[in-house]
């Protein structure tokens, strides 16, 4: 699953142009310059490289972390293989 995690990282800096050395597991999306409105087009590209879909649910209002990001996606493309 490393792979993923790589690959979730690699959106989020890509999609919200910020450096993918600050995207540690511990570093809150808000100190890293990721916004709830960025997280929008991150979950388009996320579902559109990984071929899954993301529901409301699915990521929801209480995840802060980029650790938490990647371990949600994670579990939902272990879900959805």
């Amino acid at each position: 699953m490393t792979d993923v995690v790589d690959r979730v990282k690699d959106i989020l800096a890509e999609e919200c142009a910020v450096d993918r050395t600050a995207l540690l597991d511990d570093a809150k999306l808000e100190d890293v310059g990721i916004s709830s409105v960025d997280m929008v087009q991150v979950m388009f590209a996320i579902e559109e490289a990984f071929g899954i879909s993301i529901e409301q649910e699915d990521m929801s209002l209480d995840i802060e972390t980029v650790g938490e990001v990647t371990s949600a996606i994670q579990r939902l493309v272990a879900e959805q293989a």
